[in-house]
């Protein structure tokens, strides 16, 4: 079982999070875990028509854990630019 993590700078048009499980746990879902590293702005978790009105809120300083399929694509968007969040994936 491998642990791989990461950070994405999000922006103001959607952007996957690149959580991808790879070698022998690929094609397996996966829990993916996501913090926002802002302290001062929400960002925002949806699919690939997110929007600030629409997306699943994630508060400033907040970790979310989520099952993911290796075929979901996850997005997130924010209210700025350079908006930095960080997440890992485990192999369930």
């Amino acid at each position: 079982m491998a642990f791989v993590s990461g950070h994405a700078t999000i922006g103001t048009a959607a952007t996957v999070i690149d959580g991808v499980i790879t070698g022998s746990e690929a094609g397996n879902p996966y829990r993916l875990f996501i913090h926002n590293n802002d302290n001062t702005d929400s960002v925002y978790l949806g699919g690939s028509a997110i929007t600030t009105s629409t997306g699943l809120m994630l508060d400033k300083g907040v970790m979310i854990q989520l099952t993911v399929s290796p075929t979901d694509l996850l997005y997130a968007v924010s209210t700025k630019a350079g908006h930095i969040i960080s997440w890992m994936t485990e192999p369930i």
